[in-house]
C-alpha cells in the first residue's frame, strides 16, 4: 500500500479513493490488486493479461494510421484520467502496459483504464 499526495479535485475523483488530510495536505492511498482479485477483474477485460506488477495488451489495427488514432484517443482518455499506460507501436500493432508506478503494482486505476482502451480499440475495430 503506498500513498500519494492530491493537489486537485479532478485528482480524488479520478482515484475513487478515500481521501485522509494530514497537515493541510490531501492524501490517497492505492491499494496494489491481490492476484486472485486481479484474476477475476481482467477476465471480464478483453484480452489482457499479467500480474499484480502489472498488465498488458496487444491491439493489431487494420492500418498503421489506424493504429496511431488508437493512441492518440488513448492519450486523450491517460490525459482525462490521469493516469498514463506504456505503449510500444509496432507497425499496426500496438502493446499496451499498465501498472501504479506510486503504488508499486496494479491497482483500480490501472483497470479502469484498461476498460477505456478495451471500449477505444473495440470502436476503431
Amino acid at each position: 500500500m503506498r500513498w500519494w499526495r492530491i493537489t486537485t479535485a479532478r485528482e480524488l475523483l479520478v482515484t475513487g479513493i478515500a481521501p485522509m488530510r494530514v497537515g493541510g495536505m490531501v492524501w490517497c492511498v492505492a491499494e496494489v490488486l491481490g492476484a486472485d482479485e486481479l484474476q477475476t477483474a481482467l477476465a471480464g477485460l478483453d484480452g489482457w493479461a499479467g500480474d499484480p506488477s502489472g498488465i498488458s495488451r496487444t491491439a493489431e489495427l487494420a492500418s498503421f494510421p489506424g493504429a496511431i488514432a488508437v493512441v492518440d484517443r488513448v492519450a486523450e482518455v491517460a490525459e482525462e484520467l490521469d493516469h498514463h499506460p506504456d505503449i510500444d507501436i509496432r507497425w499496426r500493432r500496438l502493446l499496451f502496459t499498465l501498472s501504479t508506478h506510486s503504488a508499486g503494482g496494479v491497482t483500480r486505476k490501472d483497470l479502469d483504464l484498461a476498460s477505456r482502451i478495451d471500449t477505444i480499440i473495440r470502436e476503431a475495430a
